[in-house]
């Protein structure tokens, strides 16, 4: 099967929709406890340029960072490929009495104006661009001058035999505990073949994006604190293979 840039996408989008129904039972997806909604607001506050925000959530998933952005008083827009993640975004902000515009759109090309955001933001994201380069130009475009792209990124999967040992370990327990296959929600091979990040994005490489779309002060930040906030809430099955490198990078128009 030959897959063109429009089909990857829409493959894409189906894979998430399926993953909607149990992407926030996951450790690492949602956030399970108050000190880690803490770890994340002072987080954001130390990187975030100061003031009430104009920020746009790319590939928001199921709204689990927009809503707490939405909390300190920003104001959130967030776009995703799928639609079904963003439904439990909507209804999560409609329980909590917030305002957060979901739309459907393409995080590698959004289709607002020129200089309609003080921030654009994601979380675990590069990963699943096939075009990575042309998205950062694209956020770029978007940002008001002075405003940041801000990336959470990793590297979920370095390839080694220890990384692929534990999540095998991993999984399998998952498969026996919970009665769930793991593998099923993984993109098919033809689909790897489009993503030029798919075992995450080296925090060397996410500087070198935000550096070739013409971002200055870029910095970057370890967020080993964060993941061992989270790995102190999941259960073993999920800590065994919880060590990945983790980041926040951000890079001033």
């Amino acid at each position: 099967m030959t897959f063109t840039e429009k089909s990857v996408k829409e493959e894409i989008a189906r894979k998430w929709d399926t993953s909607s129904q149990t992407y926030d039972s996951h450790h690492g997806h949602a956030i399970k406890s108050e000190v880690e909604a803490e770890a994340w607001k002072k987080l954001f506050k130390d990187n975030f340029p100061k003031g009430k925000l104009e920020i746009l959530d790319v590939g928001c998933g199921t709204g689990e960072l927009s809503i707490l952005l939405s909390q300190m008083g920003h104001h959130v827009t967030g776009i995703d490929l799928s639609e079904k993640m963003m439904e439990k975004g909507k209804l999560k902000a409609q329980s909590k009495g917030l305002d957060i515009t979901f739309l459907k759109g393409d995080a590698e090309d959004p289709s607002f104006e020129e200089c309609s955001f003080d921030v654009v933001f994601n979380r675990h994201l590069l990963w699943t661009l096939p075009n990575p380069e042309s998205a950062l130009s694209s956020w770029q475009s978007i940002l008001k001058e002075g405003g940041h792209a801000v990336i959470v990124d990793g590297v979920w999967d370095d390839r080694s035999l220890d990384t692929r040992t534990r999540r095998f370990i991993s999984n399998v327990a998952t498969m026996l505990l919970e009665r769930k296959n793991p593998w099923e929600h993984y993109y098919s091979e033809q689909i790897k073949e489009h993503l030029p990040n798919v075992g995450g994005t080296p925090s060397e490489r996410a500087h070198s994006y935000l550096d070739s779309a013409g971002f200055g002060k870029i910095t970057c930040v370890n967020l080993r604190h964060i993941r061992d906030i989270q790995k102190k809430y999941m259960p073993f099955r999920q800590r065994i293979c919880y060590n990945y490198d983790y980041y926040l990078i951000h890079g001033k128009k």
